[in-house]
């Protein structure tokens, strides 16, 4: 069965497109069909149709779909009715590969969970306050995951976005959310063993999954000599003798408390003890704690100075 309790993440989809997302008349649609009331189901679907071809065209569709518990299906051909003006590509993508790959279903949705979006909006909010980003901007997102919510978000208001992940698989699928945005890079690699010409003209890099990997501080391109202004390069010469970021490089980084989740190797117990294991050179502008239902994330945003 098509579950309404997945309605949450279709609502969350459509609402980084769409303004006044509205979708109470799938709710009763979904509603009849888990309590298998087909005479409200047939009374909700109608009233969208104002001819017999498109009854025949759409009703006929609509109903193999729920048979078959397709939903990409069910949702593109319902909102093509029901809602003829809203912009569904993204959810088009997102439903498509679930479809093609059924074993991460949960996995995808949870990236567009309620928590991920409040984590998500408040590092988007503090940016945007800071005025950090500006049509000429690169951005980076280390463990990117999806990119579910920040590439489209961040997309359009930036020149490029590099997204990294360690996790292959979670760059594959990244790439078919995602794949008519040309200012878009997914790359798989480990972000500390691997080091990008790009990071010289980044202007921000995000870092939503820092429990999931060492200190930044540990970053070794955060170095003496990584900006051009440094006036200290390291003892005995010790240093880069080139810059490795850009002087004009901001960072959002995120983590959190929840140590009992999978792959959480490096959660903390607040924002002192985040910050503690920032870089010498990162200068802290804004921090937050964001409530999450599984623990509390702790936000630091800031830029990386001269040493």
């Amino acid at each position: 069965m098509i579950e309404r309790e997945n309605l949450t993440y279709i609502e969350n989809i459509l609402s980084l497109d769409n303004d006044n997302i509205n979708l109470d008349h799938v709710y009763d649609i979904l509603t009849a069909v888990k309590e298998n009331d087909n005479a409200k189901l047939f009374e909700n679907l109608l009233e969208y149709f104002d001819n017999i071809k498109e009854l025949k065209e759409t009703l006929i569709p609509l109903l193999h779909s729920i048979k078959e518990n397709d939903e990409f299906s069910f949702y593109t051909n319902l909102l093509k009715y029901s809602n003829p003006d809203m912009d569904i590509k993204l959810l088009d993508s997102v439903l498509k590969t679930i479809k093609h790959n059924q074993e991460l279903k949960d996995d995808i949705f949870d990236s567009y969970s309620t928590n991920q979006f409040s984590s998500k909006n408040a590092l988007l909010n503090a940016v945007n306050s800071l005025d950090i980003l500006d049509s000429n901007s690169t951005v980076f997102i280390w463990g990117c995951w999806y990119g579910s919510i920040l590439v489209p978000s961040l997309s359009n208001k930036v020149k490029k976005i590099f997204g990294l992940d360690l996790d292959d698989t979670a760059i594959q699928i990244g790439k078919k959310f995602f794949h008519n945005y040309s200012n878009l890079e997914f790359r798989n690699v480990n972000v500390f063993d691997e080091y990008l010409n790009a990071y010289k003209d980044t202007n921000l890099i995000i870092n939503t999954s820092c429990e999931h990997m060492p200190p930044m501080k540990d970053w070794k391109w955060f170095g003496p000599g990584a900006i051009e202004d440094d006036s200290f390069k390291g003892l005995k010469g010790e240093g880069f003798g080139s810059p490795k970021i850009s002087s004009n490089c901001y960072f959002a980084f995120q983590s959190n408390n929840m140590f009992g989740i999978d792959g959480h190797i490096n959660c903390v117990n607040s924002l002192d003890e985040f910050c503690n294991q920032l870089p010498e050179r990162a200068k802290v502008l804004y921090q937050e704690e964001v409530e999450d239902t599984r623990g509390t994330r702790y936000m630091l945003v800031g830029k990386f100075m001269a040493l």
